[in-house]
């Protein structure tokens, strides 16, 4: 076994070898010759001319492919899902790599996956024109008698198979060609998919499709469009969208119809689940946190630890400098007095306190904080909130007691305070006056000290 596999690897890297030659080395340009384009009437390097003999299919899928790592991701995902539930057959066009040596690994991998369509063109994006046109070609050949459609896409798309069955099935119009829909603009100039006026003049595109996913009626593909191309009227424009959905299919007298259900990917909105195929995918990322999203419900993010790296490293940063601030924040007055108002805020509900009227305005600093002693007003304020002993309802033995004795604040008899006595005392000789046995005694001092009248 292991001798059969040697010998037929090394058969197929003599042809590879002496097939080269024919490859389409020399035709890497913007604009085609029609010697260029003949080309795609080449025998292929690998075929599968036997895929559609023997059954008849809806429709049958061709992806261009140009990498081996989305082919990869292509076969692990949609096309899986397509081949194994609904049995159409796809295929992955390819043409012959700029390194020799990689031609070897080629082989290997259509041992192992069977599906690959090797055209004996170079690959190359300028030669995508010639590329769509040898499979155009191949599928008229062997499978359009066989198949009603052919589902032409790049290798980056991402397609909802069941969406998409149920739309192939329910298409009755197979006298257009469906896709994203462009409508006539100027010709690009300038860029790497531009062309200048000396090679291509003229100035408008045709209304077109992108070559991203295409639907092409195998009578349509057969009885016009090929025709069209190995007759074109204008310059062979390297761009297949372009030239082929775009002029041929105009020349051809070929319908273009937006194809309903297919969507560019947006990151902010869309996902897979609403669509049937999203194509324009930014990067392989992206087309793969689709998927995983669509089909499980979670992204995938192979940069995830190094953001999680950077997140907890950040957030260790802010700790420490929040601490130092919070530490330098404590040593200041302002602190004491937004712990004041923090205590203010949750005594003013309990009920001891809201007992104590003179007790409230102390709280609130209407007695202390305006008679420059602001720090006595503090140092009381802190006594009060942490108390001792329980919050006796009468605030001079309460707050002028204990808790002028828990502050260690000293109490002195004010100079010039006197208890009422109606023998003796009045207000000119006193500057405070108190505990009146009642209104009346009040009164009468008052008008005694303003009038001279009892």
């Amino acid at each position: 076994m292991i001798k059969a596999f040697i010998v037929f690897s090394l058969l197929c890297f003599i042809n590879a070898r002496f097939t080269t030659n024919s490859t389409c080395k020399n035709c890497i340009g913007k604009i085609h010759s029609k010697q260029d384009l003949q080309l795609a009437r080449h025998s292929l390097i690998i075929d599968k001319n036997q895929s559609c003999q023997n059954q008849r299919y809806t429709f049958f899928i061709i992806v261009k492919s140009g990498s081996f790592e989305k082919r990869s991701f292509t076969r692990s995902t949609w096309a899986k899902e397509i081949s194994e539930h609904f049995k159409i057959p796809i295929l992955y066009a390819i043409g012959y790599p700029k390194d020799p040596h990689f031609q070897k690994y080629i082989i290997a991998e259509d041992l192992k996956y069977h599906d690959l369509l090797q055209f004996n063109i170079l690959e190359d994006y300028y030669n995508l024109t010639l590329k769509t046109t040898s499979v155009l070609l191949w599928y008229d050949r062997y499978c359009s008698k066989n198949s009603q459609f052919l589902l032409y896409v790049d290798d980056d798309v991402l397609i909802h198979v069941d969406k998409l069955i149920v739309y192939m099935h329910r298409t009755v119009n197979s006298d257009s060609i469906q896709g994203w829909f462009e409508k006539s603009v100027h010709i690009q100039r300038e860029g790497m998919g531009g062309v200048s006026v000396d090679d291509f003049p003229i100035d408008f595109v045709p209304d077109y499709l992108w070559g991203a996913a295409v639907v092409y009626p195998s009578h349509i593909i057969s009885n016009r469009l090929i025709s069209a191309i190995f007759n074109s009227t204008v310059p062979i424009f390297f761009r297949d969208d372009v030239f082929i959905n775009g002029f041929m299919a105009q020349q051809a007298g070929i319908k273009r119809e937006h194809m309903k259900g297919i969507f560019c990917f947006d990151p902010t909105q869309d996902d897979l689940n609403s669509k049937m195929i999203l194509i324009n995918f930014k990067n392989e990322e992206a087309r793969e946190n689709t998927w995983n999203c669509y089909k499980n419900g979670v992204r995938s993010n192979k940069k995830l630890p190094l953001f999680l790296c950077k997140v907890m490293c950040g957030m260790c940063l802010f700790i420490i400098i929040f601490g130092y601030c919070c530490k330098y924040f404590m040593e200041t007055v302002d602190f004491d007095h937004l712990k004041l108002v923090c205590y203010q805020c949750f005594y003013k509900y309990h009920y001891p306190c809201k007992q104590n009227t003179n007790l409230m305005i102390l709280m609130n600093g209407q007695q202390y904080s305006r008679n420059g002693i602001q720090q006595l007003f503090l140092t009381f304020q802190c006594a009060i909130f942490n108390s001792t002993v329980p919050i006796f309802f009468r605030d001079d033995v309460f707050i002028n007691g204990f808790m002028a004795q828990q502050a260690g604040i000293k109490r002195e008899q004010m100079k010039g305070i006197f208890c009422f006595d109606p023998t003796e005392d009045d207000l000119d000789s006193n500057m405070i006056l108190i505990n009146f046995k009642n209104e009346e005694a009040r009164e009468n001092t008052w008008n005694c000290y303003k009038n001279g009248v009892s």
